[in-house]
């Protein structure tokens, strides 16, 4: 299933650029057969993930005992849950040979309240992040313009920043990191930013702020907590020549992103993804009516958190993926401890596609005691 299969025409199409790029993969030639065509791509790439999941001797006994005729994604309610501690055994997730694997991922927590977890991508894997970061990050930046990723680990190859360079280089963004004497990144401690060099903590942030004002990018993609230190730097206004903005690693806050956009006059649009969703997952649209899945690369389900039970479109629970097409490490029903719901559609920009709300906290799960939504800090990948 790739991008060349069909080239269905703009018209019709909502003004989010990933309903196009779903319609060219699944074989939709308008929006209102999108959703037919991509429940049934999004059938065939489940069979295919789960025969390419048995590779691997964590879901060749998991699995076992399942029915795995699969004829629709709502089949997927029989299938037993994957958890954050399954995935201490790593290598028994691990369905292609050490060799094929391009890129792995230690998480000491995540953004989670649990134990230490691998994960494996491999350069396909890795192919199909950098195509949805390509298509999500047209609505903020374009050729002939600056993108300035302040997220930490700019320097790790096939990391986030390095990814979002190899992305959007081909289409002329100029994708820049700033060097680490000017970082500024959050605390853990604290969960405000401190400076990882240069200025030892004197002044926070305004080594940044001045590499802003010099390279002057059009688009930045920043944690929130980033960017609430740079608005005390930019009380008025935002660096110059700003236009937009991509919030990731966290949840962006609502206080917060009404202050910079009436301080800095840009659009902000707000990202959900994991690192066990090989980064990317989905992405809002200047509507902001909620993230825009990439539906074919991962299923989502929302889940009772104190039970298994699959809830109904627009209730909270907790955020339960499965991955498509991925080769190295594909997940199945694996429980991420984000709370969150599935909105109907359709969205003002026109998509006829449920996306997925606001994340509202993670499930802090203490044996004896039932589960709590708490609001940790975000942890890095190494």
């Amino acid at each position: 299933m790739t991008d060349a299969v069909i080239h269905p025409s703009t018209t019709g199409f909502g003004s989010c650029p990933l309903d196009l790029w779903l319609a060219r993969q699944c074989g939709a030639c308008s929006a209102g057969e999108l959703p037919v065509k991509l429940a049934d791509a999004q059938a065939a790439l489940l069979r295919s993930t789960l025969r390419q999941a048995l590779r691997g001797a964590f879901y060749a006994r998991h699995l076992r005992e399942c029915d795995l005729d699969i004829t629709s994604v709502d089949d997927l309610e029989r299938l037993p849950f994957t958890t954050a501690e399954d995935l201490r055994n790593w290598g028994d997730f691990l369905c292609v040979s050490q060799g094929d694997v391009q890129r792995m991922v230690t998480l000491h927590t995540s953004g989670t309240t649990g134990q230490p977890k691998r994960l494996a991508f491999t350069d396909a894997d890795l192919a199909r992040t950098r195509d949805f970061f390509a298509v999500g990050m047209s609505q903020l930046v374009g050729a002939g313009q600056r993108l300035a990723v302040l997220l930490p680990g700019a320097e790790r190859p096939d990391g986030v920043a390095d990814l979002l360079r190899q992305a959007l280089s081909p289409a002329g963004v100029d994708v820049l990191a700033p060097p680490p004497e000017v970082h500024a990144t959050p605390a853990a401690d604290t969960g405000s930013c401190a400076e990882s060099g240069g200025e030892h903590g004197h002044e926070p942030g305004k080594a940044l702020a001045l590499w802003l004002e010099q390279t002057k990018p059009h688009c930045l993609v920043a944690a929130p907590a980033q960017l609430a230190l740079l608005l005390k730097h930019f009380p008025d206004r935002g660096p110059q020549g700003l236009e937009g903005i991509l919030t990731s690693a966290e949840p962006l806050d609502d206080a917060l992103g009404q202050a910079l956009r009436r301080a800095w006059q840009c659009e902000i649009l707000d990202h959900y993804g994991l690192t066990e969703t090989a980064y990317g997952c989905a992405v809002e649209c200047p509507a902001h009516e909620g993230f825009h899945v990439r539906e074919l690369d991962v299923l989502i389900e929302i889940v009772d958190i104190s039970g298994n039970k699959v809830l109904a479109q627009g209730e909270e629970g907790e955020v339960v993926i499965t991955t498509l097409q991925r080769q190295g490490m594909p997940l199945v029903r694996y429980r991420t401890g984000d709370v969150a719901r599935l909105l109907p559609a359709p969205c003002a920009c026109g998509s006829p596609l449920r996306r997925l709300g606001s994340v509202r906290g993670r499930i802090e799960r203490i044996s004896g005691q039932p589960p709590r939504i708490v609001r940790p800090a975000k942890g890095r990948g190494v």
